[in-house]
């Protein structure tokens, strides 16, 4: 991890390598590690004037430790080293505007391998960087314009790349931007007005037409369908190729997800008859609601209290909830599922925020599926003069239905995610879990951009869905 902070956190440098230290020593600690001193070098000598002298023999006393403890035979600790790291091989992919890598590991679950991934969060991309093997040469923390305008130096990375996949950032095509949108007086077709939240999306459309594909997925919110020919229109013009096309708008509780979440999914192929064989079985796989629900997400992990101090974030106890605490936990059918049967021994990113004692007795007194306009509350609310706009300032989840949909509006505060049985919001770890991360995925970065990582990701298994149908072609 030193080397992604080195080239992608230079002015942090320092910090995040005493962030890194801390954490590592943490690890060896719960494994019964103890550091070793040695005057091998096992860390890059261009660290040490940006480390300074203290911090760069700490650090490489620390991994001098972990591979004379066989460190890459740990599930955890071989995260940090980057001897993990592999060359791509196999049914590739590219991910753009990839967040912290919800659709990337639903297709890497399906059985492709990522070969460039592109973010210009670069909390998110360490995150992706941290739970893959990926070389860091593969990675760019930046705008996708200008990976556009320099595509020749990066186009050997693309060489039989199958999947183009992505969510271009959607402000732009919510349905409270509605005047984004005009009618084109000759086709009286909706068309969305050019603006810079709208471009990034054309800049996607472009890397289609210069990688040129077999497939592509395209996740956003469902008022794009709103110009869903223009975006056709677009990307024939600019793949100078006969695309097909499955426009989709999936709610994923309806494929055995424990969570309400509709999102519009284009999907494109070359084969048509291949893309019509896709659409039907996708349609053929939807059910109903979700057989799990909010409490099969939530169970097994510990009982956590609140952060009881407002201005130290990075706060953890026992009680409080920790960034990585050793602590193998029951697992029922959906986390055996989520987590491939795998058996893991430390609970990550479960812990919470600051809250408040008027908003804590709100969280306890408030019955599941309520919110602020509920009479329990009516004294304790702070907004009972502006209750037609605040109704769901808070909101109890119910424990035996689907969740409602994780957004990022999480990294502000949880109060319209309140957990149905203890009195705070949902942990980063438990919002994980409803978007079907792996109990061993990794959120880095701060609190809030756990969450803000998470309430943007694709559901895992919804991307391994979709992914494994398109894999059919390559059997």
């Amino acid at each position: 991890m030193l080397e992604f902070y080195y080239n992608f956190h230079l002015k942090f440098f320092k910090g995040k390598g005493r962030q890194m230290a801390d954490e590592l020593a943490s690890v060896l600690e719960n494994e019964k590690i103890k550091i070793i001193a040695t005057d091998q070098l096992n860390i890059p000598i261009e660290y040490k004037e940006k480390l300074g002298e203290e911090l760069f023999t700490r650090l490489n006393n620390i991994y001098f430790t972990i591979r004379q403890n066989k460190g890459l035979n740990h599930p955890l600790l071989k995260k940090y080293l980057p001897e993990t790291r592999q060359k791509p091989e196999g049914l590739l992919f590219a991910d753009f505007f990839s967040g912290a890598g919800g659709l990337s590991q639903g297709l890497i679950n399906a059985g492709f391998y990522p070969t460039f991934v592109n973010d210009n969060k670069t909390e998110a991309l360490e995150t992706y960087y941290f739970n893959h093997t990926l070389p860091l040469d593969n990675f760019y923390n930046g705008d996708i314009k200008v990976l556009v305008e320099n595509f020749s130096e990066y186009k050997h990375l693309f060489k039989n790349v199958k999947i183009i996949c992505g969510g271009p950032p959607c402000q732009g095509f919510s349905n409270a931007n509605r005047w984004n949108f005009e009618v084109e007086e000759s086709t009286q077709k909706k068309r969305f007005i050019e603006d810079e939240r709208n471009v990034l999306y054309k800049y996607f459309v472009k890397l289609l037409g210069l990688i040129q594909p077999d497939f592509f997925i395209m996740e956003n919110v469902r008022g794009m369908m709103k110009v869903e020919k223009q975006i056709e229109e677009d990307i024939q013009k600019e793949t100078n190729e006969e695309f097909f096309f499955i426009p989709l708008e999936l709610d994923s509780q309806n494929f055995d997800i424990p969570q309400s979440r509709k999102r519009y999914i284009l999907i494109g192929g070359k084969d048509f008859m291949f893309i019509e064989q896709v659409k039907q079985t996708i349609y053929n796989k939807k059910k109903g609601t979700s057989k799990y629900k909010l409490i099969d997400a939530l169970f097994g992990l510990p009982e956590i209290l609140t952060n009881p101090y407002k201005l130290r974030v990075d706060y953890e106890s026992n009680i409080h909830g920790y960034k990585i605490r050793k602590l193998k936990t029951e697992q029922n059918e959906f986390l055996k599922e989520i987590n491939g049967n795998k058996e893991i021994d430390y609970v990550f990113n479960h812990k919470s925020r600051y809250n408040n004692e008027n908003d804590l007795e709100i969280f306890r007194t408030l019955p599941e599926g309520e919110n602020s306009l509920h009479p329990s509350v009516q004294k304790l609310s702070n907004y009972n003069n502006r209750n037609h706009i605040f109704k769901d300032k808070y909101y109890k989840l119910k424990q035996n239905e689907v969740c409602k949909t994780i957004t990022s509006h999480m990294k502000y505060d949880c109060h319209m995610y309140i957990h149905p049985i203890q009195a705070r919001g949902l942990s980063p770890r438990e919002a994980a879990r409803i978007q079907t991360f792996p109990d061993d995925y990794v959120f880095r970065g701060s609190l809030n951009a756990w969450y803000q990582q998470i309430g943007n990701a694709v559901p895992v298994k919804l991307a391994e869905m979709i992914a494994k149908e398109i894999k059919e072609y390559y059997l």
